[in-house]
């Protein structure tokens, strides 16, 4: 495809000169934040991907969840199995959309332009844009409070500012973000390489000193801590399903994205193998597990079942062991922020507006809309992060990721033309005035369906199921389209 514009080589198509050529002959969206990376400039092995994985795995953002799902009710035994299920569901999408990146060193939003039209593509864009920069401003206002924690132990006197020093220091901790971020993917990959294995070694540490030293050293004294055996009054189905479509969502987001840095791998093979080892159920179950000792040895030592490791660690006395901590939970967030929340938005933007604004501009553009999300008002409850706020992103993520799958898959058949690609009035991807409309339709009818579920009594299942119904129905339901298109 794309004859002399296009060429093979192994696994990737490269963009040839005279495809460049061609590209400017058009109105077009080519610049320095959409071009696709030649095979020279792809340095990302499955090693880079895998740690790239572990880093956000290792999170904090993970943490709570293992904590929220067993203070929500159920026991230590349900919440790891729910995580690891979902962890690995959502892994079939991010390996998919992952090849896209790597065959033709794309992100995300031109994968969107290729699905959704040339205009269309603002639909997904801004949603995946508004749920990134809404994510990011929750951990960065939980990176926030530790590095908070970490001033007040090494000043006293910063804890009579109150929420003025907090804020102050969500403010630092931000800007730390938006460096990172505007550095670009090779930042990101030194701090990763630097990030995965000090996050492992600090993560045992919660696990010994948190946990099992807090029940004389016992496994299974501590895993028989009643905070850890679940609400009797509750019945686990009914707790399950939600949760388990919450787990997927919660990664969803990462998923859908994955394209944005795949594209830097330098086969298939090392986004594939990266990914399910880097992402494999093993560190998911291990992060769960860590949140869950977290969990035990403060309901032991504290008589509180704390959620937040932020909170936990402000419980402490010595300031070694809040320095420490704080200093875990600032790397844990550091990590997956950036990568899994600001990056995708930051992408969005420097693609809408590909004349206009730099890579580092979008950057910074997302960070401050993220401001607007009021994180400090975010994490209400466990329940409400679990059960609704992660059930919405899967009312938004699920119908999208389907779509895109459904797409890539058996619309496209893996194979994109990459001039057409870059056109913004014209060619195969844009459709009708720029827009995929039976695409368009679908996603929109899936989103309200779901959501009327959280409204109307009978059709809760499909609410409580959000990223399951939303992807196989959606996914389904433009399948059966593309079918009855061509026998038309």
């Amino acid at each position: 495809m794309g004859g002399a514009f296009q060429r093979q080589i192994g696994d990737m198509v490269e963009l040839t000169p005279e495809g460049e050529k061609e590209i400017h002959k058009y109105k077009n969206n080519y610049a320095d934040a959409t071009k696709p990376l030649s095979s020279k400039e792809r340095n990302w092995s499955a090693w880079d991907m895998g740690n790239l994985w572990i880093g956000m795995i290792v999170s904090i953002a993970v943490y709570q969840v293992a904590s929220g799902l067993i203070v929500s009710g159920m026991s230590w035994a349900q919440a790891l199995l729910t995580i690891v299920l979902g962890h690995t569901l959502v892994m079939i999408f991010a390996v998919v959309l992952g090849h896209f990146g790597t065959k033709y060193g794309l992100g995300y939003p031109m994968l969107s332009k290729m699905v959704f039209g040339s205009k269309g593509t603002v639909v997904p864009s801004i949603v995946r844009g508004v749920l990134g920069c809404f994510w990011f401003g929750v951990q960065a206002w939980i990176g926030g409070q530790a590095l908070n924690a970490i001033i007040g132990a090494i000043i006293p006197a910063w804890h009579g500012l109150g929420f003025k020093g907090l804020f102050i220091s969500f403010l630092l901790f931000w800007a730390m973000n938006v460096y990172i971020a505007g550095s670009g993917s090779s930042a990101l990959q030194k701090l990763e390489k630097f990030a995965a294995p000090v996050l492992i070694v600090l993560s045992f540490i919660v696990i010994i000193w948190g946990g099992i030293r807090s029940a004389d050293w016992s496994v299974s004294k501590l895993l028989s801590d009643p905070s850890l055996q679940g609400d009797p009054s509750k019945n686990f189905w009914t707790l399950f399903f939600p949760a388990l479509s919450s787990m997927i969502a919660f990664d969803g987001g990462i998923a859908l994205s994955m394209a944005d840095f795949t594209k830097n791998c330098k086969t298939q093979k090392a986004q594939a193998v990266g990914q399910l080892v880097g992402g494999a159920p093993v560190m998911t179950a291990f992060i769960s597990f860590v949140g869950i000792c977290g969990t035990a040895g403060a309901a032991i030592v504290f008589k509180e079942a704390i959620w937040e490791p932020a909170v936990l660690v402000s419980k402490f006395d010595n300031p070694f062991i809040v320095i420490i901590f704080s200093l875990f939970i600032i790397m844990a967030v550091l990590t997956t922020n950036v990568a899994a929340n600001l990056v995708p938005p930051t992408n969005v933007i420097a693609t809408l507006f590909a004349k206009k604004v730099s890579y580092k501009k979008a950057a910074l553009i997302a960070a401050v809309l993220a401001l607007f999300a009021q994180p400090w008002n975010a994490l209400a409850s466990a329940y409400d992060l679990i059960y609704n706020v992660c059930g919405m992103l899967g009312a938004l993520l699920g119908p999208i990721s389907g779509l895109y799958l459904v797409s890539y898959l058996f619309e496209h058949k893996t194979e994109v033309d990459m001039v057409d690609m870059y056109k913004e009035d014209g060619g195969k991807y844009y459709y009708s005035k720029g827009f995929n409309v039976p695409i368009i339709i679908i996603f929109v009818a899936a989103m309200i369906i779901i959501f009327a579920g959280k409204y109307i009594a009978p059709l809760k299942f499909i609410f409580d199921n959000a990223y399951v119904v939303g992807s196989i129905g959606a996914g389904l339901a433009y399948f059966i389209y593309i079918k009855a298109a061509k026998r038309g």
